[in-house]
């Protein structure tokens, strides 16, 4: 078994030669990229055609690496596009008849067919070897009795079928421009007087080539999957969307900025598409509407953009910028904040700190997203951190924060989590506090006179007497010196306790605020199971809150680990490396001898060839080892073959993407707020709002607004709610966010 190695351009080729056939190993970045049998013309095509969709290299260096000519790689491409894997991999260069039964031979098999039309074709063929003393096979008597059959009968070729399709890309093409789209506007009178109204105001200007072809099409109507999610463009128009992801600035040589990244990770959102991966199922071009683009990128760009945005860290600013806004739209309520943590579960291979994960009742590595909430659930900010981080710290960078975003003195309400009197002496110097008291027996409740619970408190069907008193609360000397502090610390708290009216069981409230009447604290620490739960709930029911951008949790879990096999590749290009430094050494060797006996110029050159080629070996040995070393034994069958580790360890590209998800969280509230004039049962109202947003139906440029119309509703009640809303909306005059400035007027469709 022989192995070679030898370099063209950037990549490394193992060639590995044993029992008759010649593997050959495609190294780029020292990391096996595709393997190939040279022998196999079927598995050459598959490789050639592998580098070039991953965009590995050009067609001209896939060529010279394979072994074709570049020719015939773009045939192969192009083939493949038009016809499908089979056909470019099919080998049709055989001859298409027999060849070897011409003549006499061809006139005796035809002549015993024509006398004996019964015999079957292995009897003839039978009886022909007999006579014409050759080995004569089935098949061969029946080609030659189907021939003429065949003549009438015959398939197209690969050439044929793709100079039709050639043939009906072009018929396509020229009969695109003369099509029209039909709307409704002769037999729905209102459509017909808003494109005229509109009809007055001068087209807009394109900004470039592509945006004026995506005009032009607008202008003759488009039929679109995605127009309900027109109606979020509402809530990114109110909160300033592009000033809000502007930290990101503008890069004139990109294809895409970062906001029209965002925006497409919002809309995805909004839409119900769960994972960057889901984009290769959609239609790119009606999804591009959305961001106002004439397609949306797909995911490799997706993952890239995230990559480069992801390394400038600017997701702090724009949660910031995000919770000012909902702040001074008075979007949230200020009286009190709920802060509550979320197990993101990890399944990558990078070694971080585990957490508690509550519905598997496990330990096991994650991350924790703290989202802070008002009274009625909605989020403001949120804090992902690692699972090493304890809540406390949390609970004071949410605090200063909700300072430095103008609340005076929040009041915060937090879980035993939170507990700790020193804690509580250092957050009591800038915010209020509420939370579940621990370390109070049953009888230092059951001291508490029975007459002084004279005030009742409800939360949902449980009925609560409440009491209060000032107690005097110390840490433990051992909770002090583990701490650092030679005294422990001690604080006055009021004591607010709850008494259930069916059980008499009573549970103590802690919390700095004299001001706040005892039955707002008790329903603060009541609703905030309610109230910060079911957001995340809500969050991971509608917007997939467990999904990272980097890789997708749900198609994790399925995959096993299984050995990683970049490791026998990369050992195999090792070996033939040292065995190409030991060649070298022994002909460097030989040369320094021939040079001794005879100092010519050209042994001169040869031995510095041969030094330098050594040199070029060991760095590419040495660069080798290091990647074998850094390479996990075991990896996820997903991963990337560029050996990109899947990590979560930088969790900015989790941020950004929760980020969308607050902001989409946000705008559906936002749909909800005008959706209730329309739709009075609130038990389903989300649900037929979620309908309505994620209808399709056809776009249209009149003038500079852009008319969404909807599809037709069949249920009566859904289709009056569903009108309301379109006007309601067509009166807050809202313009599209993104790469096209126009107006948007919502209509709804009177055909189902």
């Amino acid at each position: 078994m022989a192995t070679t190695i030898e370099r063209n351009s950037n990549f490394l080729i193992v060639t590995k030669n044993y029992l008759q056939r010649t593997i050959k190993t495609i190294f780029l970045g020292y990391i096996p990229v595709v393997q190939f049998d040279a022998d196999i013309l079927f598995e050459r095509r598959l490789a050639v055609i592998e580098l070039l969709e991953r965009n590995i290299c050009s067609n001209k260096v896939a060529a010279e690496l394979v072994g074709f000519h570049r020719n015939t790689v773009m045939n192969l491409l192009r083939t493949k596009r038009l016809l499908g894997i089979e056909a470019a991999c099919k080998d049709e260069r055989c001859c298409k008849q027999p060849y070897k039964f011409i003549g006499e031979i061809r006139l005796h098999i035809k002549e015993l067919i024509r006398i004996h039309p019964d015999w079957s074709d292995q009897k003839i063929a039978d009886r022909s070897a007999l006579d014409l003393k050759m080995e004569m096979f089935r098949s061969t008597v029946s080609r030659i009795r189907n021939e003429k059959l065949n003549k009438h009968t015959k398939l197209p070729d690969k050439k044929e079928l793709i100079e039709s399709a050639a043939l009906a890309e072009q018929i396509v093409a020229d009969h695109s421009n003369k099509v029209q789209l039909w709307l409704n506007f002769d037999t729905e009178p209102e459509l017909k007087a808003k494109a005229a109204e509109f009809l007055l105001e001068p087209a807009p200007l394109a900004a470039n080539n592509s945006q004026k072809a995506l005009l032009d099409e607008l202008q003759k109507g488009k039929p679109c999957t995605f127009v309900g999610g027109f109606m979020h463009h509402l809530f990114l128009q109110e909160i300033g969307f592009e000033e809000l992801v502007a930290s990101y600035g503008h890069n004139p040589d990109a294809t895409y900025q970062g906001s029209d990244i965002l925006a497409t990770m919002f809309h995805c959102i909004t839409q119900g598409i769960e994972s960057i991966e889901q984009l290769k199922l959609i239609n790119a071009s009606d999804f591009g509407l959305l961001i106002g683009r004439s397609r949306i990128p797909d995911k490799e760009t997706m993952r890239e953009a995230l990559g480069q945005m992801s390394q400038r860290y600017a997701s702090g600013d724009i949660i910031e910028r995000f919770a000012r806004r909902l702040l001074e739209q008075e979007r949230i309520d200020r009286e009190v904040f709920f802060i509550d943590g979320h197990f993101l579960p990890y399944f990558g291979m990078s070694i971080i700190a585990k957490g508690y994960f509550t519905v598997r009742r496990l330990a096991m590595r994650g991350n924790e997203l703290y989202l802070i909430t008002d009274l009625q659930g909605r989020p403001l900010f949120f804090i992902t951190e690692s699972n090493e981080i304890d809540f406390r710290p949390i609970i004071s960078r949410s605090a200063e924060m909700l300072e430095k975003l103008g609340v005076i003195r929040p009041i915060m309400v937090f879980d035993r989590g939170g507990y700790g009197i020193h804690f509580f002496s250092t957050l009591n110097e800038k915010a209020d506090f509420v939370t579940w008291a621990k370390h109070l027996t049953e009888k230092s409740l059951a001291d508490i006179p029975d007459d002084k619970f004279s005030i009742g408190v409800y939360s949902g069907e449980n009925h609560f007497l409440v009491a209060e008193e000032m107690r005097m609360v110390s840490e433990s000397m051992q909770t002090a010196k583990r701490g650092g502090r030679e005294t422990p610390t001690t604080i006055e708290l009021r004591l607010v306790v709850l008494k259930d009216a069916d059980t008499g069981k009573r549970l103590g409230i802690f919390t700095n605020n004299v001001t706040k009447p005892l039955y707002d604290i008790a329903w603060y620490m009541l609703q905030r199971w309610g109230k910060s739960e079911n957001v995340f709930k809500e969050l991971m029911a509608k917007f997939n809150l467990n999904y990272h951008p980097g890789y997708d949790i749900k198609e994790l879990e399925k995959q096993p680990l299984v050995d990683n096999p970049d490791i026998a590749l990369i050992k195999q290009a090792i070996q033939a490396l040292k065995k190409e430094t030991i060649r070298l050494d022994k002909e460097i060797l030989y040369s320094e001898v021939l040079l001794s006996q005879n100092a010519g110029k050209k042994l001169k050159n040869d031995l510095t060839k041969l030094q330098t080629k050594r040199e070029v070996t060991k760095e590419d040995l040495c660069a080798f080892e290091q990647k074998l070393a850094s390479l996990p034994d075991k990896i996820s069958i997903v991963e990337l073959l560029q050996g990109k580790q899947v990590s979560r360890c930088d969790l900015e590209k989790k941020k950004l993407y929760d980020i969308m998800q607050m902001m989409a969280y946000h705008s559906r509230e936002r749909l909800v707020e005008i959706f209730l004039d329309c739709y009075n049962d609130r038990r389903d109202i989300k649900k037929v709002l979620d309908m309505i947003t994620t209808k399709s139906g056809i776009v249209k440029l009149v003038g500079q607004t852009l008319m969404v119309i909807l599809s037709g509703i069949e249920n009566k009640k859904h289709r009056q709610a569903a009108t309301m809303l379109c006007q309601k909306l067509n009166e807050k005059r809202v313009t599209m966010t993104g790469g096209l400035n126009l107006k948007l007027s919502f209509h709804l469709a009177e055909i189902p």
